[in-house]
């Protein structure tokens, strides 16, 4: 299943907008830029830019809300 790394932000809300439209099956995981979680080691291997939004899809991932929705 998609696994989708958002926050409340512009970008990450229009990727979850797209997902939810679109009825793909994804799992939400919240990162929490106020408490830093952008910069634990667990989702810099996500996303080495330490941003969100990201996709993992099955070992395939994706950041950045253009390339997202691109993909």
């Amino acid at each position: 299943m998609l696994k989708f790394y958002f926050n409340g932000s512009p970008n990450p809300t229009r990727v979850a907008r797209f997902l939810e439209e679109s009825g793909l099956p994804f799992e939400p995981i919240a990162v929490d830029a106020r408490k830093g979680d952008q910069f634990k080691p667990d989702y810099l291997k996500i996303n080495p830019n330490a941003k969100v939004p990201a996709i993992d899809d099955n070992g395939t991932v994706v950041f950045d809300s253009n390339a997202i929705l691109l993909y």
